[in-house]
């Protein structure tokens, strides 16, 4: 949508081919917000965040593996998406620095959902831009030099094939949440619930890929940073599901600790997830005291509201949903236990290094310090009072990162490196702007998926404009 805006603001015809059967289902649509650099908005509130700090933050985070052209070039577009939101009419407030990072970068909007997509689709239409629902991609269209001249869809409502020429092709299909097999060949065997749209089923990879495309090698997902998921919850949720990223004591399938806990309480979006999905299946253990510590007041009361704990002011100084209710369902349907001593709480789900875990674990704790993993001291809460709870959890994701190689234009590039004419690859289906694990500062996401769009719909336009297509 934003390079559409981008290709409708230089003159161009354009169109945008959607699967579903409404702008809604884009990933972007349940999305917070972007964050972006240089804008308005930041200097309304004197935080203006450069495009230079973003970029340097970002790209020292991804420790290059990232391409830095295309990182930098995407970072740059941050107030030309302010102003496509805007002139839709798509309110937007500055958050505060919620996880620490040192700058506001974060654009959270404030129109909601429904109204937000519709009001960015009816400015797309004054502009020119045709927009079509029901339409599934299913191949590129190429000429004898491999150069790329539309696509070939299945038009879901008609239920025929029909083929689009164009002058340039823009891949934005949302990554692969909605493909298991695709999850399991590049994370391994887990399941990862899909917060986001399973629409997005890695489609577009696998049409570049077609074209002669390479995929890069970054392959991971943006978790979810406000609790624990298990698939056995069918049509429920739980409170319990929020002691995922308390800070406690969390085990492996073996029942070991296998982490830094507090990377899951301070960063559950990028380093805390990416140790979890390693995992595939972890564990939250808990005593008495930590299980009903949520009907006294906050995480952060809990732990002693520790002033340099910045995630425990902005993030867990707030009263939660304890249900008590919720526990005895999370028995019932498999993802929790009870148990009077640590040793029937192994074995209610086999975790038999979890006693030996626990001891030396209090250890620690009473000695107010982490020799194993480095959690902050303040965190350091004995599993000493009966009875005893564990919670199961498996993955959950708001989108996956990896894909296509791309150059710093977004244009999908063969094996040997040289550029396939035509084709632009932007979003989650670009493997060469998203790092792993995720960039720790919120809005990482949806913040390169918006500007990817503006750097790839510019240089589509130079592209179609000098061929004369």
């Amino acid at each position: 949508m934003m390079a559409a805006w981008k290709a409708a603001r230089a003159g161009l015809s354009c169109a945008v081919l959607e699967k579903g059967n409404s702008i809604l289902s884009s990933n972007a649509a349940r999305c917070g917000g972007p964050a972006l650099a240089d804008t308005r908005l930041q200097e309304k509130e004197a935080a203006t965040v450069t495009v230079e700090r973003l970029f340097t933050y970002m790209y020292e985070f991804s420790r290059g593996t990232v391409h830095a052209g295309l990182l930098r070039n995407a970072i740059a577009k941050g107030r030309e998406v302010e102003t496509a939101l805007q002139e839709a009419g798509i309110e937007m407030m500055l958050l505060e620095d919620t996880y620490g990072v040192g700058f506001r970068a974060r654009h959270f909007f404030l129109t909601p959902v429904q109204q937000r997509w519709q009001r960015l689709q009816n400015l797309l239409e004054s502009l020119g831009v045709e927009i079509i629902l029901q339409t599934e991609a299913k191949r590129l269209l190429q000429d004898e030099n491999g150069t790329v001249k539309g696509v070939a869809v299945r038009n879901l409502a008609a239920d025929r094939e029909e083929e689009f020429e164009a002058g340039s092709v823009l891949i934005a299909t949302g990554g692969y949440l909605g493909n298991e097999e695709m999850i399991r060949e590049h994370l391994g065997d887990i399941h990862i619930g899909a917060l986001g749209s399973r629409l997005s089923d890695g489609a577009g990879i696998r049409m570049v890929l077609k074209a002669g495309g390479l995929l890069d090698r970054n392959w991971g997902v943006c978790t979810n940073e406000f609790g624990g998921y298990h698939s056995r919850m069918k049509g429920r949720s739980s409170s319990n599901m929020y002691f995922a990223i308390g800070g406690g004591l969390l085990v492996d399938r073996n029942g070991r600790r296998f982490m830094n806990e507090q990377r899951m309480s301070d960063k559950p979006l990028s380093l805390g997830g990416e140790s979890t999905v390693r995992e595939g299946h972890y564990y939250a253990v808990l005593d008495d005291d930590y299980y009903h510590s949520l009907d006294r007041g906050t995480l952060y009361d809990y732990y002693g509201r520790p002033e340099e704990w910045h995630a425990g002011r902005t993030v867990h100084d707030r009263p939660q949903n304890h249900r008590e209710e919720d526990l005895e369902k999370d028995i019932e349907q498999g993802c929790a236990a009870k148990a009077d001593t640590l040793a029937q709480l192994a074995e209610s789900f086999g975790l038999s290094c979890l006693p030996e875990t626990a001891a030396e674990y209090n250890q620690m704790c009473s000695q107010g310090c982490d020799s194993r993993f480095g959690k902050a001291a303040y965190l350091m809460k004995p599993v000493q009072k009966a009875p005893f709870y564990l919670f199961a959890y498996e993955q959950s994701a708001w989108c996956t990162i990896g894909g296509v190689k791309t150059d710093e234009y977004c244009r999908a590039l063969t094996p040997a490196g040289s550029v396939i004419e035509g084709l632009y690859v932007a979003g989650m289906d670009n493997g060469s702007c998203y790092c792993v694990p995720y960039y720790d500062n919120e809005g990482a996401a949806v913040g390169c998926a918006f500007t990817t769009g503006m750097v790839a719909g510019e240089h589509m336009a130079a592209y179609v404009r000098k061929r004369n297509l």
